[in-house]
């Protein structure tokens, strides 16, 4: 048994003016069929558990390629085409084949392809044929029709943040392999209640809605005769119909089982949906916390720079706190990271141990911040790589780009020339800064950060910063979202 094994991934903020060209796709990642497994072999990633599937589940995988991308804005034609027909070239020189997993998002835009992942879907079945085709879809995944038509399964995260990667990358090896071995047929139904939530309260580690969602949904996902329940809370900076919370119960063939399953987890998102409104800390009260914070409180406390959120597409070079923390003279704080490869250029001229003034970040847009004219000595140059820590996507490469380490008046800031988001205590320890020690951390992050810091902090603050990435929706200019929804239209 022969399964393919590819993908390529990207989350669009449609808000956002970076356009996501091959350029970003290859500083993130393009692996051939050669690199393939090398690079996610033992990795708790989705191509790690389609890797481990195989073996438990005895079928022969075939790499074909995986591009992944940091999110940023729409896709160009040029890249989307290009790695399309690489995937594509791929499966044809993979030969004879009895099936395909896809690792894909859900939540790509291109410039000749709104629904970016339902386009993959059909360029894929359209040379594959009748085999069975499988995918593993990001929670923020905004899940269309075109997407379940198309794909035999599709599998979400159950997390966010997203630590099960690994997981649904095994429960995609297992489905497909059930397909192929024993016949499996599926019956999908989709449902897509008129929701767009925000960010912070699509988390699953403490008590929100969208936990409550996911325990209804593994509780009755253990019914004889489903195969999977999915429940994505989608990607609300994706102006596009498809957008917002979808529900996709998966079925042994039977369409009226599916069609309950999907009815009732539906029925209590739309029930709930007044919780997944959330109100951030204002910018001056989030720094008013930093400066009474305790240096014996027991770790640090988090400000969480929600609207300057890499991980939804946004510039990462938003300015508001750090100019906060240094106007209040906060001592032994961190920021993670700040997106300036200008910066970097001038700490590597400059050299470790010498002394800098630069303006830092603010170059994007007006939306984060104005650049900041800082004064610091340059603590640390590095290549910016390391392995992440985990405990989301353990063992795999984080490729931050040259990074230089400024330190400003008791503050110590990451300075990249890639924008990465802080999910993992490595983006500091790299750096030769110990997180659990620090008074302040400012981790430019929605939820990823809570995996790996919440655990070293003694408390955390969301904080209302503006950008890209706000939870206040009703502050885009929505033009393609489907309407009437909630929250940006009052609904009873």
């Amino acid at each position: 048994m022969r399964i393919a094994v590819g993908g390529i991934s990207h989350e669009t903020n449609t808000f956002s003016t970076i356009k996501t060209d091959l350029t970003l796709f290859e500083r993130r990642g393009v692996h051939s069929a050669e690199a393939l497994l090398p690079a996610f072999a033992g990795t708790k990633t989705i191509v790690g558990g389609f890797i481990d599937s195989a073996r438990s589940e005895g079928f022969e995988v075939v790499p074909t390629m995986l591009a992944e991308a940091a999110p940023s804005g729409t896709v160009t034609a040029e890249a989307f085409d290009r790695l399309t027909t690489m995937l594509l070239d791929g499966l044809r020189d993979a030969g004879p084949l009895d099936g395909v997993l896809l690792e894909l998002h859900g939540a790509m835009v291109a410039e000749r392809a709104g629904d970016g992942d339902a386009e993959i879907l059909r360029r894929v079945r359209a040379l594959v044929g009748s085999i069975p085709i499988v995918a593993v879809l990001d929670l923020h995944a905004n899940i269309s029709d075109g997407m379940v038509a198309l794909a035999d399964a599709l599998v979400g995260y159950d997390t966010y943040p997203h630590i099960d990667m690994y997981s649904r990358g095994l429960e995609a090896g297992a489905i497909v392999h059930r397909m192929v071995a024993h016949g499996l047929r599926t019956a999908r139904a989709l449902r897509k209640p008129p929701l767009l939530p925000p960010l912070p309260k699509q988390c699953t580690s403490y008590d929100t809605p969208m936990r409550a969602l996911i325990e209804l949904a593994h509780e009755l996902e253990g019914q004889p005769g489903m195969v999977a329940v999915t429940v994505a809370a989608g990607f609300p900076y994706a102006d596009v119909p498809e957008a917002g919370l979808a529900v996709l119960a998966i079925s042994e063939g039977d369409q009226s089982l599916a069609d309950r399953v999907a009815d009732e987890v539906a029925a209590l998102a739309w029930a709930r949906r007044q919780e997944f409104v959330v109100q951030c800390t204002p910018v001056e009260d989030a720094l008013d916390i930093a400066v009474s914070h305790p240096a014996d409180a027991g770790g640090p406390v988090l400000l969480a720079d929600t609207a300057d959120n890499p991980g939804a597409g946004s510039p990462c070079d938003g300015t508001i706190l750090l100019r906060g923390l240094l106007q209040r003279g906060v001592q032994q704080a961190a920021v993670g990271a700040i997106w300036d490869p200008a910066a970097v250029k001038v700490c590597q001229k400059a050299g470790v141990g010498e002394t800098v003034t630069l303006d830092l970040g603010g170059k994007v847009d007006a939306l984060h911040g104005a650049p900041l004219t800082v004064t610091g000595r340059v603590r640390l140059l590095t290549d910016g790589s390391f392995v992440n820590l985990g405990p989301m996507n353990a063992g795999a490469e984080t490729r931050m780009g040259p990074t230089a380490v400024l330190a400003i008046d008791g503050v110590d800031v990451i300075v990249t020339s890639n924008r990465v988001q802080a999910l993992d205590a490595g983006m500091f320890r790299s750096q030769g800064i110990d997180p659990g020690r620090k008074r302040v951390l400012v981790l430019k992050s929605s939820v990823h950060y809570r995996g790996a810091f919440e655990p070293l902090a003694s408390r955390v603050v969301e904080v209302d910063t503006p950008g890209l990435s706000n939870s206040d929706l009703s502050r885009f200019r929505y033009q393609h979202v489907r309407r009437p929804i909630f929250p940006l239209d009052p609904m009873e």
